[in-house]
């Protein structure tokens, strides 16, 4: 079964299509986690390191410098996938911006010292 974001299932509906057809359900829950995953943003190396602390404070364990260093490196990988998708989105958007497309205007002022000139 196909997740459809316009029309979710309920809790009644999972619960039947759990118990009726268990594929099906984690076809469904695939679906959603896909949808899902488009909102969302990598963790940063502040976060990767903490989880991984965290993680290892609740198994009663303490965190190598290794494990540290692991989570920080994850951590730099997920924030340059962050830039460069930000990047992305401002080029096409000062792309498609109709202040960039009109040739008549030869000076964008940005600064506030500028309208005073």
């Amino acid at each position: 079964m196909k997740y459809d974001p316009n029309n979710p299932l309920t809790d009644k509906e999972l619960d039947k299509l759990g118990k009726d057809d268990f594929e099906g359900f984690l076809e469904y829950l695939d679906g959603k986690t896909e949808h899902l995953k488009q909102f969302s943003k990598p963790l940063s190396s502040y976060h990767t390191k903490r989880f991984a602390a965290l993680d290892k404070a609740q198994k009663g364990e303490k965190i190598t410098d290794e494990e540290l260093k692991y989570a920080e490196k994850v951590g730099k990988e997920n924030e340059e996938k962050a830039k460069a998708k930000i990047a992305d989105r401002l080029a096409e958007y000062e792309k498609n911006h109709p202040k960039y497309k009109d040739e008549g205007i030869k000076n964008i002022k940005t600064h506030r010292s500028q309208w005073f000139d």
